[in-house]
């Protein structure tokens, strides 16, 4: 008999969640099969059947934590039971009672069940409605039922007096809106604000042939409607969710926890001219082909700026600076459930069109949460960049256990004053390093800052 446990994936891991069986207890099953796919901190992964066998009972339904170790499910053997585990025994309070008499009433009204569902439902819509209109109005509740409160209110007949709020017939009056074709979203039928821009936005609100013709104001003039401001689309609906937390999540707060407070940080920024760099770019796109980033020379221009400077590719220990021998540039990647930093390794010895493709493919796993521990583990530096956000400039928080962090805006085209007083327009960049004051001291991250200007600036240095 195998087991299916849930493995530890990563150092920091104490549990995983279960996000779906490929299988169910009783399948046939062969070795390597996948059985179910977990989720950890940073990636999800299929387990494999390790033997042949029949699935045994599931231990952990979908969506579930579990720890570290525990058994997610049995393989059995040929003539091999799993041994059912002893039901408990009913405690004094959960045994059957006679039913009560009122209990035995209801039982035999078949359609109470049904009818008392319906009778929340109406309820809830009616509290809803009646709390959107004394928002509105920015007053007490009025015309609540001094009845059942489940009790739904009819709504008005045709040959009633339309009901809306004051808001709602001023807005109506500025739209040129005939309130006689609203339908009121509020409490009995009432016409809120919401319910008149619905119309105006409506073009079955306008008379036939004249949608396109503001309504006329007193006097024949259509001077008020005109001067009325257009409304942009209302936003949409809010509501209100719990959304659990994944693992990633988990850890990313844990991991910023971890970095913001213990670790001492302080900025340096500096700006610099990418204009070359930027033509650069676009002949090897011409020349080559190839899907080249403005990132990826960022990201081989910091590994080789590296190797000048040992003491930024170094790590904070209780009784020791490690400086690393090896360059290995994390660079961080959205995904809908947070960041994850894929690891380009030994960046400083690749070109830029091998980084280009890595990260392209690093990128594409980290996404799809495929991502293995050796993709995203045992960086030395990382970069984050929100310049395709428009980012002009922003501050990072360090990665643990990196010394620093580089934050990249976007390109962008400035006038600046050259050196012979002259304005002229640049391709300009800022960057920002959060730097650990454990480790690194002002003078130390700004020499650094400017060895990287010198890839950056004259770009032909990236490629050498």
């Amino acid at each position: 008999m195998a087991e299916i446990i849930m493995p530890k994936v990563g150092d920091a891991m104490a549990e995983g969640k279960v996000v779906r069986w490929y299988k169910k207890a009783g399948d046939k099953i062969t070795k390597g099969e996948p059985v179910l796919e977990i989720e950890t901190d940073k990636v999800n992964l299929d387990l494999e059947a390790e033997a042949d066998g029949t699935l045994g009972e599931l231990k952990a339904s979908e969506g579930q934590m579990v720890p570290v170790g525990e058994t997610l499910a049995r393989i059995l053997g040929e003539g091999e039971k799993e041994e059912a585990a002893p039901a408990p025994a009913p405690k004094a309070e959960e045994q059957p009672a006679e039913p009560a008499p009122a209990a035995a009433e209801a039982k035999t009204d078949e359609a109470a069940p049904q009818r008392r569902g319906t009778d929340k439902k109406d309820s809830v819509k009616h509290t809803t409605g009646e709390y959107a209109e004394a928002i509105e109005q920015k007053g007490p509740r009025r015309d609540r039922s001094q009845g059942d409160s489940s009790a739904l209110p009819a709504a008005p007949q045709s040959g009633d007096r339309r009901r809306s709020s004051p808001l709602a017939r001023k807005m109506a009056e500025d739209l040129g809106v005939d309130l006689a074709s609203v339908q009121g979203s509020g409490p009995r039928g009432r016409i809120i604000a919401s319910d008149v821009q619905n119309a105006q936005r409506t073009p079955a609100s306008a008379p036939s042939g004249d949608a396109e013709k503001p309504a006329a104001a007193p006097g024949g003039a259509a001077t008020q409607s005109m001067a009325a401001p257009a409304l942009s689309p209302a936003p949409p609906s809010l509501e209100t969710k719990i959304i659990p937390l994944s693992a990633m999540r988990r850890t990313i707060a844990k991991r910023l926890a971890e970095s913001t407070g213990p670790i001492p940080h302080f900025y340096l920024t500096s700006d610099y001219d990418v204009t070359l760099l930027l033509e650069l770019r676009k002949q090897l796109l011409e020349i080559t082909g190839a899907k080249i980033s403005v990132n990826d020379f960022i990201v081989r221009a910091t590994a080789l700026a590296l190797r000048h400077h040992p003491n930024i590719n170094a790590s904070w220990g209780d009784d020791a600076i490690t400086q690393h021998g090896e360059v290995h540039v994390g660079i961080a990647v959205a995904t809908p459930e947070g960041l994850i930093t894929p690891v380009i390794r030994n960046a400083d010895q690749k070109s830029v069109a091998d980084i280009a493709s890595e990260v392209r493919a690093l990128a594409e796993k980290a996404k799809n949460r495929k991502l293995l521990p050796n993709e995203y583990q045992g960086s030395t530096f990382t970069i984050s960049n929100l310049g395709a956000w428009g980012i002009e400039e922003f501050t990072a928080i360090i990665n643990p256990p990196n010394a620093a962090i580089l934050a990249i805006g976007a390109a962008e085209a400035r006038p600046i004053v050259d050196a012979n007083r002259q304005l002229i327009i640049r391709d300009r960049m800022k960057v920002t390093m959060s730097c650990d004051h454990r480790i690194i001291d002002g003078a130390t991250g700004a020499e650094f800052l400017k060895t990287l200007r010198q890839y950056m600036e004259q770009p032909l240095r990236i490629l050498v």
